[in-house]
């Protein structure tokens, strides 16, 4: 992602959440594309703990999502994906 190199502001909750929601999408390809591998499997893990972190904390912060108009994603949406 060598375009994001020089992209240095404050992401939004939406806008975090859709980065984290393509790669995961990306390693989970990965995945399926080159059979199990430790460290894709470690690095899907953490993308998806930073995107439960990133849902909890736009849950605890409301009043940050103002007109941007972040709706975090329920954990119980999550175990059915």
């Amino acid at each position: 992602m060598a375009e994001l190199d020089d992209d240095h502001d404050l992401l939004t909750f939406a806008e975090s959440d859709t980065r984290l929601n393509a790669e995961i999408a990306a390693v989970e390809a990965s995945i399926v594309e080159s059979g199990s591998d430790p460290g894709l499997e470690a690095r899907l893990a953490a993308l998806r703990a930073a995107a439960a972190r990133n849902s909890r904390d736009a849950a605890a912060k409301p009043g940050e999502t103002g007109f941007l108009s972040y709706t975090p994603r329920r954990p119980e949406a999550e175990a059915g994906a």
